[in-house]
Order: structure tokens, then sequence, then C-alpha cells
């Protein structure tokens, strides 16, 4: 095991420490190991509100199982609103804006994108591939360019199909020769079919320009732009599923070709669906005029976003197979309010979902309201690792089934941080 020297003095004084009081992980009373084989799955803006009602008409039986296996609540975001890079890293590090240092998608003096390197803070991949665990990470925000860890990592970039204008820039994965082999499996937006869109939006349904032209002269203008933007709209739904896809089809590979002990992958899709398609969903409560159109042909499309999303979780853990499985997102989705610039932040709600299902947890259990920030403390809690004391997140202890907390009890350490 090859462990920085920092680390293995702070290891040192943890295991000296539970020495002395005669508890150590795993030696105390039965229960589930720490570590095990854990599937982190990040969906971009998932919310309770549409879950609930699609859960109960049974339209996301993957999720559904998780709920009823394991432990679920309501999983609080950073207020006031901040963008989805800056809570994914807050859910990555267990640390709030100040100390990780990704406070937007672009650098605010010049403009630029945010990079991994900008990032002042661990994640808690780093930390538990230090302690020896393997890990996978795909497509999480902000991981570009891909950094060294004990295992695979394809960053956020790789999804985007290169152009003759806009060639990829490198390290788009760890190890770098890696990327000739996912190479084959980015999807375009171009290889989105018409019937693959078809599960997702209903163009018959569109009003023609001769209905159109038979309505009062206010709304025919706002038909005729409803219909003008249908091919529009629907390419944009072209993108967003080009990347979900993408990443789904490289942890996928990885899983089976390359299997580590901890996988991680983050999905964009609810979100950017959420903000192309809220409109639609809910003409009358956004403070702007709403076509009949984009009601007929994508009013269903954020549901049925959901349920792919779930299809993908499905498949996810039928890749996995046995282990413990987190799911989270990092805000939850309102959408516009009348008077309110619709688009970014504006859109989002302050409550995303936490769903963790394992040996470790509880069984079919709601906990109340946690914190983005108190992500990565549990897992290294479920890993059996201590948490920082300079990290502002806790641990979810009530979501642990009691066994296990009393064979693997919380630790502290100073720091993880690197200062050397």
């Amino acid at each position: 095991m090859n462990l920085h020297p920092r680390y293995v003095r702070l290891l040192a004084a943890v295991l000296t420490t539970a020495l002395i009081t005669g508890v150590v992980a795993g030696c105390g009373e039965g229960g589930p190991e720490a570590g095990g084989r854990i599937l982190v799955v990040g969906i971009d803006s998932a919310d309770w509100d549409i879950i609930g009602p699609l859960m109960e008409e049974g339209k996301l039986p993957n999720l559904a199982a998780l709920v009823e296996s394991g432990v679920s609540c309501d999983l609080h975001s950073l207020e006031p609103k901040q963008k989805s890079p800056t809570i994914w890293a807050t859910i990555a590090t267990g640390k709030l804006p100040e100390k990780h240092g990704i406070t937007d998608f672009l650098d605010p003096h010049t403009k630029s994108p945010l990079t991994s390197n900008v990032r002042t803070a661990r994640t808690f991949w780093d930390i538990i591939g230090e302690r020896d665990m393997t890990v996978t990470v795909v497509g999480w925000l902000v991981s570009w360019p891909a950094e060294a860890v004990n295992g695979y990592m394809v960053t956020d970039y790789f999804r985007y199909s290169p152009r003759p204008d806009r060639p990829l820039p490198e390290h788009l994965t760890y190890p770098e020769d890696l990327r000739d082999e996912v190479e084959p499996l980015r999807v375009a937006s171009e290889d989105v079919t018409e019937e693959d869109l078809d599960r997702f939006i209903d163009l018959d349904a569109a009003m023609t320009a001769d209905e159109a032209q038979r309505l009062p002269v206010e709304q025919m203008f706002a038909e005729m732009r409803g219909i003008s933007e249908l091919e529009h709209r629907a390419n944009s739904l072209r993108g967003i599923l080009a990347g979900d896809r993408t990443f789904l089809s490289v942890t996928r590979h990885l899983m089976q070709h390359r299997p580590t002990d901890v996988s991680i992958v983050y999905l964009r899709g609810v979100d950017t669906a959420s903000h192309k398609f809220w409109d639609a969903a809910h003409p009358g409560e956004v403070g702007f005029p709403v076509s009949q159109t984009a009601f007929r042909v994508f009013g269903a499309t954020i549901a049925h976003y959901y349920e792919y999303a779930d299809e993908m979780l499905g498949a996810l853990i039928d890749e996995f197979g046995d282990g413990t499985v987190i799911v989270c997102s990092d805000h939850g989705f309102e959408g516009p309010k009348p008077g309110q610039l619709p688009g970014g932040i504006n859109d989002h709600g302050p409550i995303g979902i936490l769903v963790m299902s394992g040996d470790a947890f509880r069984d079919g259990v709601r906990i109340p309201e946690r914190s983005v920030r108190d992500v990565t403390p549990t897992i290294l809690a479920l890993c059996g690792l201590p948490v920082g004391d300079d990290m502002d997140g806790v641990v979810i202890e009530d979501a642990f089934e009691p066994a296990f907390l009393r064979s693997h009890p919380t630790g502290r350490v100073s720091t993880y941080e690197r200062t050397e």
C-alpha cells in the first residue's frame, strides 16, 4: 500500500486511539464490513416533487427499489443559490466553496472555464484511493484536466464531440491512453435518431401552420413561434441525450473491462431537460406565454426524461452487481416564477435527493433533511475512514445500521489536505 507520509501519520494516530479505547473498526460487535464495493450516481437537479408522483405510478422502479431497501432524505443545497459545479464540488469534498475554490462555471476574472486544478480541496475518491480502494470517476463536473487517481477517470469534457474548429484538449482521461479505448463510446448529437426522440416528445401533436392561422392574431403569432422553434428544441434534446448516453456507455464499459471498488458517474440530463422544457410542462405558471404547440409536443418531456434516468440507473446497478448504491442530486428544480428571469440558478429549487442502499444502511427508512456537505463525510464513514475536522459536513449517522456504527465508530483527523 503506497500512502502519502502525512496520511500514514494521521492514520497511525487514529488507529492508536482506537486500540487504546478497545474499539477498532471491524473488531466490535458483528455487522457489515466497512468499505466494499460502492456505486455513486449523481443525477443533477433530481427533485422529490417530480420523483414522488412518478414512483407512485410505478414509472421509476429502480429508484423506488433503492428507496424501499435503503435510506432516503431531502438533501439541502447550498444557499444562497449556487451554480452546479460549486455544489458538486461540495458534494465531492465535504467543504464549502471558500475552501474548495470552485465558485462558478467560469473564472470571474478571465471568463475561462474553471478546471480541476483550481480546486483546493481533496475529493472523497482521492482520499479513499489513497487507502488502496480503486476508483472509477466518469463525467463529474469540473474534472478536466484528468487527475491521477487509483483507477480511472473520464472527465466532463469527454462528452463534447471534436470539430475542425474545436479540437478536444489533452488529459481527457486518466491514464492518458484510456482515451483511445473509450473514444468509440462517445455519442454525438447526430447519433441520436428520430426514433430515439419519439419516447420524449410528440411531434405529431404540433399545431399546423394552417391551424395557427385560424387563431386570433396574438395567439397565432405565439403558435407560429412555437412551430418555428420545434426543430431547435428537438435538437437541444439530442445534445442532452448524447451526453448522458456517452457517460452511461463509458461507465458500463469500464465496469465490464476495468472493474474497480468504487464507481462514480455524473448524469446531467435531468437538469438540462428541466431547464429546456419546464415551460412546456407548466404553462400558466412561468410568467410568460407558452404555445399550445410547445405544451403538446414537449409537455411530458421532463417526466419521460426522469423515466429514462431511472433506466440508466437500473443499467448501472445491473452492471455494478452487489454492493452499496448512493444516488444524490445537487439541488431540486422549481422553474422560473412570474416576474423572475428564466434560466440558470433562478430555476433551481433548494432541495435535492439522497438515497443510500446497502448492507451498512437501514432498510426503507426516511430520515430528516441533510446537507450536500454531508455526502463526503458519510462515504468516508462507510469506508471505515475518519472525517476531516476541516470538513464542513458531518456523517449522516442515523442512516447507518446501529451494528455498523458500533463496529465502525466515526473517527476524526485534523485534515486530509496535503501541506507539503
